[in-house]
């Protein structure tokens, strides 16, 4: 009987080593993939009072400094090969590019300037007041020139480009209540504007509006999802879109889907239990075959802010990976993939 109980637990011991075994394989591959990708590049201002903007390095889990500026809700050029971003800091305030094979830093327009643009254009005028806190949000590169949200609000969104010369703003979106994210997608015949709205205190929709490429007027709204989540707090958005416009990926708790855009149906990738904790940012690798995502540890009396562990999955096979558990204290201002 007792020889018989050895051989059992034994047994058990191979099983749980080979599973072991096989899961750092997978992981193994997955990585070896995923470090041929743009690199994941956040910013972040450390606890120990350390600030910048940073690329990471998947492979061996450390971050790199490419900019002393904080690139605030930054995100990539179409071709990788910029970063965009806002920058509020007391020697400048308005939106920079910072190169990503020199990591050089370029200026693109000031507040100043906007405000001038604003101003025409019937929109009130932002003030700066401290560093961090910005008044514009999720700037991304779009034809010639920029997009983001003006004000706090998330209601509307700009587009500004150089005219003879002359910096010119227009508002590319309006809505009558609050949205968390947007992306643009440009495509041949038409492009698209995904936003991620909220008409009631917990429902989000995220909704497809088809834009026409040369005057930029919204022609229509066709809804795509709806998303209820509670105690959403954060304003960087829940979802992403694939670069070819096919799939959007999403958290609905305690779920990380793929939503196909063409035949409508949904899939199920990997899950995501959250306990006083909050999905951060949420990003589809340039291929769409990965998500990367982070997930938020709420601070006591929010006394520092998110504390974050980042995580990659597999589209294909649901296999996730944790990459780092970020210190208390450490604040981040934009994740991008």
């Amino acid at each position: 009987m007792k020889r018989r109980i050895i051989k059992v637990f034994i047994f058990l011991i191979t099983i749980l080593c080979v599973v072991c075994l096989y899961k750092v394989y997978i992981n193994y591959k997955m990585i070896k993939e995923i470090i041929k990708k743009p690199p994941i590049v956040f910013s972040i201002r450390f606890k120990d009072g350390d600030k910048g903007t940073f690329k990471y390095n998947i492979n061996t889990g450390k971050a790199e400094k490419i900019s002393d500026y904080v690139f605030q809700d930054l995100s990539y050029s179409n071709d990788y090969e910029k970063v965009i971003g806002v920058i509020w800091e007391d020697k400048f305030q308005g939106l920079a590019e910072l190169d990503m094979k020199q990591y050089t830093f370029k200026p693109i327009i000031d507040l100043e300037e906007l405000n001038k643009c604003a101003k025409d254009i019937g929109l009130d005028e932002i003030k700066y007041d401290m560093p961090g806190v910005a008044g514009i949000h999720m700037p991304q590169f779009y034809k010639d020139g920029c997009t983001f949200f003006w004000e706090n609000s998330g209601d509307v969104i700009c587009y500004f480009n150089k005219q003879n010369d002359v910096w010119k703003m227009k508002v590319l979106y309006k809505s009558e209540h609050e949205n968390y994210s947007y992306h643009i997608k440009e495509e041949n015949n038409k492009d698209l504007l995904f936003v991620e709205s909220r008409y009631e205190i917990y429902n989000q929709k995220i909704e497809k509006i088809n834009i026409d490429k040369n005057n930029l007027e919204t022609f229509g709204e066709e809804e795509l999802l709806i998303t209820p989540r509670k105690n959403f707090s954060d304003s960087t958005g829940n979802m992403d879109v694939s670069n070819d416009t096919t799939m959007i990926s999403y958290y609905q708790e305690p779920n990380i889907y793929i939503y196909d855009l063409e035949t409508r149906n949904r899939k199920h990738i990997n899950n995501q239990y959250l306990l006083w904790q909050h999905i951060v940012y949420i990003k589809l690798s340039s291929d769409a075959k990965y998500i990367f995502y982070a997930v938020g540890d709420i601070p006591f009396f929010w006394s520092d802010g998110y504390r974050l562990n980042f995580f990659i999955v597999d589209v294909k096979t649901g296999n996730k990976i944790r990459l780092d558990k970020w210190k208390k204290g450490d604040m981040f201002y934009g994740v991008d993939w």
